[in-house]
């Protein structure tokens, strides 16, 4: 059933990327940091790391995380807004920001793993 999900979850993410216009520049798939399109982005979490650590995308823009660890994974915000709760291999959690600022989040299982969302207006 996870491996199901994990392929809906990939042609979904296929269909957003190609409704999006697709490629990306080199500079947007740097692990440290990642400027988005407006719609959508992606952080994996895989090897005990949100990748990218530090995303910058603009208001409105509906983050994924996808956990491609066999370990359990969160992704839990200091700022009490919608956390993920336990995420299983395969498994994913989407959150829209919709206001500038910087939210930062770890991960409640594993605290040594944090991330950084920048929204920018």
């Amino acid at each position: 059933m996870s491996r199901l999900r994990l392929a809906a979850g990939l042609v979904a993410a296929a269909v957003l990327i190609a409704a999006c216009g697709g490629g990306s520049s080199p500079a947007a798939s740097q692990a440290s940091a990642s400027q988005a399109p407006a719609g959508t982005s992606a952080v994996t979490i895989e090897s005990f790391a949100f990748s990218p650590q530090t995303i910058t995308v603009p208001v409105g823009t509906a983050v994924t995380w996808t956990n491609k660890d066999s370990a359990p994974h969160t992704a839990t915000f200091s700022d009490g807004g919608a956390s993920s709760g336990r995420l299983a291999q395969g498994d994913t959690f989407t959150r829209t920001f919709d206001k500038p600022g910087t939210f930062t989040y770890a991960c409640s299982i594993h605290p040594s793993m944090t991330g950084t969302v920048v929204l920018e207006p």
